[in-house]
């Protein structure tokens, strides 16, 4: 059959359409977008990137842990791998968490208690807790209240008294000879608190008034199996082997493809340094560095960030969008030595500023502090007295090329580390 003469003019007409968006499209974006990978030169050493951009890990150390194949990652068997897992409370994150484990290749499900009945010295454990002592309450949704973000709730039980009746069972984890019989067998705590009461040192330390510690963990605080991840401790108050956590991302900001692209080649931003959040904790001094320019703060009521309501208000919605356009942004502490804000960064692809005094940061420890990052590449920490003295002029005098290379290891660290649970496990198993 042969097309009439309108419908042959018609597709003459598509065709020549379809042409020009195909010219446009290939003038518009660079010619790497043509392929799924795509080659970069940067300091003379050569990176292959995919479109989606995948974690740059050249970032981050390589670990002992990582780099050797003879240990398992096991659970304790008191809680919520027994039929009376009911009876333990467990928090969304919690759950999250425990589904990354369970998920892992080198899970064993058997080996904690096939160990505790037969010690094997040549058998190393990574060990982490099937029980809650990670009491978060504002994730996934901020704010609501204590049981909202619960998965398991067991009626009576708040915060400290699960705290309470974890630190019995961490006794018996630590001196279990499923960890002991090897001397790098490492069981990991999960302390997602803040200060006298959440901080599992205090309430399940020698010093305790917990009504079921019986005695506490004694010298067990002074065991080197033992390690304790927290969202918000001073360094000065940890032990040389515990190590920070980085707390999760309330508000997480989407990037685009090419909103990755344009941070790996260095585009710059609109804003050198912003704040959006609540006011209190000496923040509402951040606004004497608004300059109506490339410097942007505002002070938001706390209303507007509860129950996961995104802010509004004359200006519509900017949390995002004014994160993805800033070089750097702030991450002052509030009510704990955090803040969520820190990993919300990071998933913008800025750098976090922090001001927190004495901080122990995602993965550091006294001990060791560039063990998996070396924060000095991928954040700036200001002591909370340089709120409006000297930040922009500190932030100005970082050369460009060294700011996009912070850039770049800050969303490196989000992908890697901060944006799932999973990124969470990486991280302690470098330990």
């Amino acid at each position: 059959s042969t097309m009439s003469p309108l419908s042959s003019s018609r597709f003459r007409k598509a065709l020549i359409c379809l042409i020009f968006i195909c010219v446009a499209l290939h003038n518009l974006f660079p010619k790497q977008f043509q392929h799924r990978e795509i080659h970069h030169n940067h300091n003379s050493q050569h990176h292959e990137l995919q479109l989606q951009l995948q974690p740059i890990s050249s970032y981050f150390a390589t670990s002992k842990n990582e780099s050797e194949h003879d240990f398992e990652i096991v659970t304790t068997n008191y809680g919520w791998t027994t039929a009376q897992s009911a009876k333990f409370s467990r928090r969304k994150l919690s759950v999250e968490f425990f589904s990354s484990i369970l998920a892992h290749p080198r899970y064993n499900s058997t080996a904690w208690e096939d160990l505790q009945n037969h010690p094997d010295p040549s058998r190393r454990v990574i060990a982490f807790m099937d029980i809650d002592t990670c009491i978060e309450n504002n994730y996934p949704v901020y704010g609501p209240g204590y049981d909202h973000n619960l998965n398991i709730s067991v009626q009576g039980e708040k915060w400290n008294s699960i705290l309470d009746k974890a630190c019995k069972y961490i006794k018996r984890a630590a001196e279990s000879p499923a960890l002991t019989a090897n001397k790098d067998s490492r069981l990991i705590l999960l302390d997602c608190g803040d200060g006298p009461y959440y901080l599992l040192k205090d309430v399940c330390g020698p010093n305790s008034n917990s009504q079921v510690n019986d005695g506490g963990w004694g010298n067990l605080l002074d065991n080197d199996q033992v390690i304790i991840a927290y969202y918000g401790i001073k360094q000065g108050d940890a032990r040389p082997n515990d190590i920070g956590l980085p707390p999760p991302a309330i508000k997480p900001i989407k990037l685009w493809p090419h909103e990755r692209y344009w941070i790996q080649e260095c585009k710059s931003k609109d804003y050198i340094f912003s704040f959006q959040g609540r006011g209190g904790f000496r923040r509402e001094r951040l606004l004497s560095l608004d300059n109506g320019e490339d410097v942007y703060v505002r002070i938001r009521k706390q209303e507007s960030y509860l129950g996961g309501n995104i802010t509004k208000g004359p200006e519509s919605n900017p949390y995002g969008d004014i994160m993805r356009n800033s070089a750097f942004a702030g991450a002052p502490k509030g009510d704990c030595l955090w803040s969520y804000r820190f990993a919300e960064i990071m998933s913008a692809g800025a750098i976090p500023v922090v001001y927190s005094n004495d901080w122990l940061p995602p993965f550091a420890s006294p001990a060791d502090p560039n063990r998996v990052v070396n924060w000095t590449k991928c954040a700036v920490f200001l002591r909370e007295g340089k709120y409006a003295e000297r930040t922009i002029d500190i932030l100005r005098a970082i050369p460009d090329d060294v700011r996009c290379e912070m850039q770049k290891c800050s969303l490196a660290f989000w992908d890697e580390f901060a944006s799932s649970r999973d990124g969470w496990l990486k991280g302690l198993l470098r330990w």
